[in-house]
């Protein structure tokens, strides 16, 4: 068993300035991502799939994976077949003012 890990960061104001963009959203999250559209949670999403593409050491397109949450809030990644079958992954992700950070722990 292979225990890999990748963080990263996002400025949410950029992310502001990308809302307005349906084209720019349409690429990076899927519609149920979508149905809490505010900047932080959007940031919050993508600072959760750059960090899993970071453990993963590729990166496969934004909408090869999708982050969803469990009954409690805990974020969690759902991942496609090929990935599901062969590793395991876990998700945290932070706010605070205007940064959002994700930290992805895969197991393979």
């Amino acid at each position: 068993m292979k225990t890999l890990c990748g963080t990263d960061i996002v400025y949410i104001p950029r992310i502001k300035q990308l809302m307005n963009d349906a084209d720019i959203l349409a690429r990076f999250f899927h519609p149920q991502e979508l149905t809490n559209a505010s900047a932080e949670h959007l940031a919050g999403i993508i600072a959760a799939k750059e960090s899993f593409f970071k453990a993963l050491g590729s990166i496969p397109h934004f909408l090869d994976i999708e982050i969803s949450y469990e009954t409690n809030g805990k974020p969690k990644i759902v991942l496609p077949p090929e990935f599901a079958s062969t590793l395991s992954c876990d998700i945290s992700i932070s706010h605070d003012q205007d940064y959002a950070v994700a930290f992805a722990v895969i197991t393979k």
